[in-house]
């Protein structure tokens, strides 16, 4: 196997492995600190490998890790090394030593670009740039170097105990200590209380005799006190008793919310039986499955409630008139009730389709009712909102909680809610406590902060059922300081909400947390074993205690699968979530999502909830959710849905814009829609599943402009083609890349047309109709400046672009400077357009010309000048020649490129030399810069790789001529630019990357992260580099 097999196997067969960072302080100082632990006896170089993987493992959550491996013996750099942890211990070590001699056997050869690791085994002088922990041996002791800016003391020496484990008891189920194995089972439990051996109606029955003329619930304009309520509970309850009703046999209430659905449940509870929710309007089909699936015989109704339920055969419906009017003994009824008893049943949609009814018991549901009330403060008299649908199953804390200290239920009617200003009003009319979902806390919150005013005695506000954003949290104490947000977790297997985090003020870290375990609640966070994973690491979210429901009605398969036996706590059930998470250092769990929610499109990873917190951000959205559409011919793309007060058509641009300059071109939904509201499930949260559907049929609503002449008609046809799109999408107005056009999209577009157009064209003229005037005016365009802005500028930016690379990879960066009163060029370089007829590549020094004369002849000026990787070379260049000129040149940006040394200047382009196009090409589709390049036919393919060799070796000659003594030297200031994720231009900090044998003027920015190729994944950064820098030069002042 040759050295680029070798190497392209190795990063294949592990992702970059990330470990998750664990200090105390959220911004923890950056630092490198040690740790040594002796070692029981020194391990061979194939144990402490094999051993060294484990734990990375274990504390990335990852079966297959890619470290940083210096073999013993071997000077230089780590090299990457992959290894597939499982099996037993000899055959993991069999493993390591085979990937350790593979790795010393290639450890003179080159290595693709992209051979990223943040961990290193092996005796390094120095952390390098971008590694976070280092592990080396020596005669018997380990040493931990980190950072710590990633890493506190504490948990370095709890690592430090993993790989003695690791070695001294291979065999072990796992790696963390009794210590820390106690402090996750016992330390993160929630705190004990102990709970009444008592049901909940019976402490409720406590609270009539104690003040039975105080109001326990409200709605609308009617009211009932304690002891009416209770008094026509029992008479409920005595009615079901006399209908047969048996000890935990299934009720179904089928009402709207009101003071008589509360009698209902109630009476459910004081005659033993369990309480089944179901909304009336509820598809009959639905409620006849429901009712079947729960083996429900009795359903309580009202009149005007029973347009579906009727087309249902039911045993014996009972309705509610009927049931007063037969003057039923209204005592309490004294029926025996057991804490282990079935309580209710909540039914949640399942992934086949087929809803589960979960089962939950007495102790449970009162043990959830006292973490409400000692959490969130609720005390005798304290009004609670009941908001939520009667399925969702945080109605029933809401409809009762506050009974059981001698407060009020204040039931909130369904059109209130769906009237903002009306449900501000009642809530500010003496409520304190309640709890919305998210997305509908953004609605009132927006309204608030339109029309200012208070919230009355509200105490506290709890969201829950999506994820709680940062953002929101932000909004919410900068409106209402003095209010608390809980941020609350659970579901509906484990008796509800499981976490709550009550919060004063938003939070430090970059999520909001889920909070810590309530009362008598034990959460673990455990690998596919149910073993618990160290602390900080991601595993999945599983229950035990007193929480936990029975399983699953009549479903023993699913219940199998989710309901087992805890195996650290005997007796114990233990319900396994599927959702992720980890701990963090506060004790607090932090919600990961779900293993099967990732997303990912045209090679990139996407989280969904950025861009969707991003949306949010823009003023007037109420509320936004991005959802992936299918569409042929096209894949997988984003489509952004959102809502405002009013729609606009220039919306969709606007938000485009916005998130264009915040978020990586990729990150970019390629549709916008507006509606006048999301939808919503049931239980209330936004239906992902009607929004994907509608995505995946939608045509856009937009009216558009038909095209008129002949070429615009051609032209919008093979548009849609290449988009994938309905020819009466495209219009006259529609532009290229707005649409969702792509680089590789565009080469489609321009091959369909015969090359009618270039990709020169399509990047300077991307609307259709100015597209078509171009064509039929036959005025081709053969300069090398490509204007990516629509306005001049008071300076403008001249990019050049990495090895390989077009004009149009400049767009997002662009974008992003569309209002910084800098206009911007990209350099479409001789032969690099896909789409055109080949022609012969250009030596640097005559780009640099052309580039020059075009500059002068447009009469541009103050010019900026960028350099992207190898672009930096023609930068340089034509830097020089305008400073020649006398042409007021302002400043040269040099993007993730260092001057180097010249052996690995030679050395790299005798490698590149020494390829073949396709095979420049196979090693490129790795890297988030040429994502696309699996869609290109071969011919295209290879003009990549010969573009790209072309631009390295040219690059390189000059980088190295730099060296030579008399180089000319720029007087116009230099600022290189790195992102500190970037492998590339590691080191820069030493001698600034040898740019002042360019420059005499030389100073560095860094960007946090975004790569090697960040113009692209962090445009929005980059450009306020360039705005910061291009605003001192223009007032005159240095760096």
């Amino acid at each position: 196997m040759g050295a680029r097999d070798f190497w392209q196997d190795v990063l294949g067969a592990a992702g970059f492995t990330a470990l998750p960072r664990w200090t105390a302080l959220v911004d923890a100082p950056p630092g490198v600190a040690a740790h040594d632990v002796a070692l029981t006896a020194p391990p061979s170089a194939a144990e402490l490998l094999a051993a060294h993987a484990k734990v990375i493992s274990a504390l990335s959550g990852e079966p297959e890790i890619r470290t940083g491996y210096l073999p013993a013996g071997c000077d230089g750099v780590p090299l990457p090394c992959a290894i597939a942890v499982g099996g037993t211990w000899a055959e993991l070590v069999a493993q390591a030593d085979d990937a350790a001699k593979d790795v010393f056997a290639h450890a003179a050869e080159p290595l693709p670009e992209g051979a990223l690791f943040e961990v290193v085994l092996g005796d390094v002088t120095e952390l390098p740039e971008g590694v976070v922990l280092a592990v080396s041996e020596k005669d018997g002791l380990l040493r931990l170097r980190y950072r710590t800016e990633a890493f506190d003391a504490d948990h370095v020496a709890r690592i430090a105990g993993y790989y003695r484990t690791a070695l001294d008891r291979p065999d072990a189920v796992s790696l963390l200590s009794h210590e820390e194995l106690d402090f996750q089972f016992e330390g993160l439990a929630g705190p004990r209380r102990e709970l009444p051996d008592r049901r909940f109606h019976e402490l409720f029955e406590d609270r009539v005799r104690s003040h039975p003329d105080r109001v326990a619930a409200v709605h609308g304009d009617r009211s009932w006190t304690y002891a009416e309520l209770n008094r026509r509970a029992n008479r409920i309850g005595r009615a079901l008793r006399a209908r047969g009703l048996a000890s935990e046999d299934v009720v179904a209430v089928v009402t709207e919310r009101d003071l008589d659905w509360l009698a209902a449940v109630l009476a459910i509870f004081k005659a033993g039986g369990g309480y089944l929710p179901i909304e009336p309007h509820f598809p009959a089909d639905r409620i006849g499955k429901t009712l079947r699936r729960a083996d429900c015989a009795l359903v309580l109704t009202e009149r005007g409630s029973t347009e579906n339920l009727d087309q249902v055969p039911v045993s014996t419906k009972v309705f509610l008139d009927e049931v007063y009017a037969e003057d039923h003994d209204d005592s309490d009824l004294g029926v025996v009730v057991g804490r282990d008893d079935l309580a209710y049943i909540y039914f949640t949609s399942g992934s086949t389709g087929e809803p589960k009814g979960a089962m939950c018991e007495h102790a449970g549901m009162l043990n959830h009712l006292y973490a409400k009330i000692d959490d969130f403060g609720i005390t005798e008299g304290s009004v609670v909102a009941q908001i939520a649908p009667q399925c969702f199953d945080i109605s029933l804390w809401q409809l009762v909680s506050a009974l059981l200290v001698g407060g009020r239920t204040v039931i909130v009617d369904q059109e209130a809610i769906l009237d903002v200003q009306r449900f501000v009003a009642l809530v500010s009319d003496g409520v304190e406590v309640m709890q919305v979902v998210p997305s509908y806390l953004e609605v009132v919150l927006s309204h608030l902060e339109e029309r200012p005013g208070g919230l009355g005695r509200l105490r506290c506000v709890s969201a829950t059922g999506e994820a709680l954003k940062k953002e929101l949290t932000e909004r919410w104490f900068a409106a209402f300081p003095d209010i608390k947000l809980a941020n609350a977790y659970g579901l509906t297997e484990t008796s509800d909400d499981t976490n709550h985090e009550v919060m004063d003020r938003a939070p430090e870290r970059e999520r909001v947390p889920l909070g810590r375990a309530v009362n008598n609640v034990r959460v673990y966070v455990v690998d596919e074993n149910l073993n618990p994973v160290p602390l900080g690491s991601p595993g999945e979210i599983v229950f035990s205690g007193v929480c936990v429901g029975r399983g699953y009605i009549n479903d023993p398969e699913r219940t199998a699968a989710a309901f087992l036996s805890d195996p650290h706590r005997d007796g114990e059930r233990l319900y396994r979530s599927g959702d992720f998470g980890r701990w963090l250092p506060e004790g607090k769990l932090e919600f990961l999502g779900r293993r099967d929610a990732q997303v990912k499109i045209r090679g990139f990873r996407i989280e969904i909830g950025e861009i969707e917190n991003r949306l949010l951000g823009v003023p007037g959205v109420r509320d936004a959710a991005v959802v992936i559409a299918e569409w042929p011919d096209r894949g997988r793309t984003l489509v952004a849905f959102y809502s405002t007060p009013e729609n606009s058509a220039a919306l969709p641009d606007q938000l485009r814009d916005h998130l264009a300059a915040e978020l990586p071109e990729y990150m970019v939904p390629s549709h916008f829609h507006w509606l006048e509201s999301l939808p919503l499930t049931g239980n209330g949260k936004i239906d992902k599943k009607r929004l994907t559907a509608a995505a995946t049929e939608l045509r856009t609503g937009d009216v558009v402009e038909a095209p008129r002449t002949p070429t615009e008609r051609r032209i919008a046809a093979a548009w849609a083609e290449a988009l994938g799109v309905a020819p009466e999408e495209v219009g006259r107005g529609s532009h290229f890349f707005r649409s969702g056009g792509t680089s590789l999209s565009a080469v489609r577009l321009v091959v369909k047309l015969d090359r009618a157009i270039s990709l020169k064209d399509l990047t300077r003229t991307p609307v259709l109709a100015d597209l078509a005037a171009a064509v039929d005016s036959a005025t081709e365009n053969t300069g090398l400046l490509q204007p990516l802005s629509t306005v001049e500028g008071s300076a403008t930016l001249i990019c050049f672009p990495y090895a390989g690379g077009n004009a149009v990879n400049f767009q997002p960066l662009a974008t992003a400077l569309a209002h910084s009163g800098i206009s911007v060029y990209a350099v479409e370089l001789p032969g690099h357009d896909l789409a055109a007829q080949h022609e012969p590549f250009a030596d640097p020094e005559q780009v640099a010309k052309t580039v020059v004369a075009e500059i002068a002849q447009r009469e541009i000026g103050p010019v900026l000048l960028w350099g992207h990787s190898c672009g930096a070379a023609l930068a340089v260049l034509a830097a020089r020649l305008l400073e020649d000129q006398d042409h007021d040149v302002r400043q040269v940006f040099v993007g993730a490129q260092l001057v180097g040394e010249v052996a690995e200047r030679e050395r790299v382009s005798a490698t590149v030399t020494a390829l073949g196009d396709l095979e420049i090409t196979g090693r490129l589709s790795g890297d988030s810069a040429y994502t696309e390049l699996g869609g290109l036919d071969t011919e295209r393919a290879a003009l990549v790789g010969a573009a790209y060799r072309h631009d390295v070796v040219a690059a390189n000659r000059f980088f190295v001529s730099a060296h030579e003594e008399g180089a000319p030297r720029l007087a116009t200031p230099l600022t290189l630019v790195v992102a500190a994720d970037d492998e590339a231009t590691e080191g820069y900090r030493r001698g600034s990357g040898n740019w002042p044998l360019v420059a005499e003027n030389v100073d560095v920015r860094e960007l946090a992260d975004g790569g090697h190729y960040f113009p692209r994944t962090r445009p929005a950064e980059t450009a306020a580099v360039i705005t910061a820098v291009n605003e001192m030069r223009s007032n005159g002042k240095g760096l």
